[in-house]
C-alpha cells in the first residue's frame, strides 16, 4: 500500500472540493465574530457582509474547470471590495490566483487568449509600477503572481493538448494496427473458403471425393481462422488474460503451412529459402508472414490455378520477402485495382512502421509480384 500510494492521484472534483473548503476556512478567519475581544468583533449585518465575500471568493472554485472566466470575475470583485474597504485581502488574493490559474489551464480558445492577453498585461504593469512605485513594492508583486498564475495554467493546458494529442495518435496507431491484422486474417481465410466452397459446388454431382476433400480443406482454413482470431481477442484483453484455443503470433516458420493451404484453394506455391535462417524480431517476423498471407489472398482471389513463387532472403540486415504468381494479366490488373487498396496498403504501413518498404505491382511478362524489405539485427 505504501509503494502504490504516490501513484494514486484524486479525482478532479474532490480536487475542487478540498480548494474551494481551504479557501472558505481562510476567509472565514477575517470575519469579525462576536466572541471576539471589544473591539475587533462585529455586529450581525457586518458578520453578514464578511460570510458573503468569504462565500464569494471562495465557493466559486467549484466551478472554475467549467466557468473559470466567472469564477476569476467573482474573487476579482471580492478582492476589490476588501482593497477598498481597507480589509485584510490576502485571503481573497489567493483566490484570485487560483482563479487566474484556472483560467489558463481550464478556459476554451478564446478565453486561453484572453488570459494571455491579460498576462501580458499584468506584465507590463509590473515593469511600469516598478520605475514608479517608491518603494511600495506591493502592486508589482500582485502584478507578478497574477502572471505567474495565468502562465502556470497556461503550460498545464499546454501539456494536457499534448498528452491528448499522443493518446488520440495512439489511439488511432492502434485501431490501424487491429484493422490490418482483421483484414490479413478474415480476407486469407474467407477467400480460400470461398473457392474451397466454389470447387465443391462445381463438384457436387461428379467426384464425392473431390467434396469431401473440400470439406475438410474448409474445416481446416475455418480453424485456423479462428484460431488467429482469437490471437486478437486476447490481445485486446486485459494482460494476464489467458484461455482455451490462443496460439501465439505467427511467424516466418509458419509459411509452409500457408503455401499448404494455398495448395489446397488451387494456387501452386513453392517456398525457395536464400541465406541462413534465424529469429528475427516477433513484429518482422509477423509483417513478413503478413506479406506472404496477403499476396497468396490475392493469387487466391484474383488468379486461381495460377503457380505462386514465396521467396524469402535473409540477409544482414534484415529479410527480403519476394511473392510471385504467373496468372493472366486481367488477373495481375485485378490485384492491381482491387487487392492494392486495404490489403496491400496494410502491408506497406507495416514495412514502413518497422522502417523498411515494399513495393508491388504486375510482374515482366505477365502475373504480379509484391517485394518487400523489413530490416532486422544482423
Amino acid at each position: 500500500m505504501r509503494r502504490a500510494w504516490p501513484q494514486r492521484q484524486l479525482r478532479a472534483e474532490t480536487v475542487d472540493r478540498l480548494l474551494a473548503a481551504v479557501l472558505l476556512v481562510w476567509a472565514l478567519f477575517d470575519v469579525p465574530w462576536w466572541w471576539r475581544p471589544p473591539g475587533h468583533g462585529g455586529s450581525a449585518p457586518v458578520i453578514l457582509g464578511f460570510i458573503t465575500l468569504a462565500a464569494a471568493q471562495s465557493v466559486p472554485s467549484l466551478w472554475r474547470r467549467q466557468q473559470p472566466a466567472a469564477v476569476l470575475a467573482l474573487a476579482g470583485a471580492a478582492l476589490a471590495v476588501k482593497y477598498a474597504a481597507s480589509l485584510n485581502v490576502w485571503s481573497a488574493g489567493a483566490a484570485v490566483l487560483v482563479a487566474a490559474y484556472g483560467l489558463g489551464a481550464y478556459g476554451s480558445n478564446a478565453v486561453r487568449r484572453a488570459s494571455r492577453a491579460l498576462a501580458a498585461c499584468a506584465l507590463l504593469t509590473v515593469f511600469i509600477t516598478l520605475q514608479t512605485d517608491n518603494g511600495n513594492h506591493g502592486p508589482p508583486v500582485a502584478c507578478a503572481l497574477l502572471a505567474t498564475a495565468l502562465g502556470m495554467g497556461e503550460v498545464t493546458a499546454a501539456h494536457r493538448d499534448t498528452a491528448t494529442a499522443a493518446a488520440r495518435h495512439a489511439q488511432d496507431m492502434e485501431r490501424a494496427r487491429l484493422a490490418r491484422e482483421l483484414h490479413d486474417v478474415v480476407a486469407h481465410q474467407l477467400s480460400a473458403i470461398a473457392v474451397q466452397a466454389g470447387a465443391v459446388r462445381l463438384a457436387a454431382a461428379d467426384d464425392p471425393q473431390v467434396v469431401a476433400a473440400a470439406i475438410a480443406a474448409i474445416e481446416r482454413q475455418a480453424r485456423s481462422g479462428l484460431t488467429e482470431l482469437n490471437q486478437l481477442v486476447r490481445e485486446l484483453r486485459a494482460a494476464g488474460d489467458t484461455g482455451p484455443g490462443m496460439a501465439p503470433q505467427p511467424r516466418l516458420g509458419d509459411i509452409p503451412g500457408l503455401i499448404e493451404r494455398a495448395g489446397e484453394s488451387g494456387v501452386r506455391a513453392e517456398l525457395r529459402v536464400q541465406g541462413e535462417p534465424r529469429p528475427l524480431p516477433a513484429a518482422v517476423e509477423l509483417a513478413g508472414y503478413r506479406v506472404v498471407q496477403e499476396s497468396l489472398t490475392n493469387a487466391i482471389r484474383y488468379a486461381a490455378g495460377a503457380a505462386a513463387t514465396v521467396h524469402l532472403a535473409y540477409r544482414d540486415d534484415g529479410i527480403m520477402i519476394e511473392v510471385t504468381d504467373d496468372g493472366p494479366c486481367a488477373a495481375a490488373d485485378a490485384v492491381a485495382i482491387h487487392g492494392g487498396g486495404v490489403g496491400l496498403a496494410g502491408l506497406r504501413e507495416r514495412a514502413c512502421l518497422l522502417g523498411g518498404q515494399l513495393e508491388a505491382g504486375s510482374a515482366a511478362g505477365q502475373g504480379f509480384v509484391v517485394r518487400a524489405f523489413l530490416p532486422g539485427p544482423p
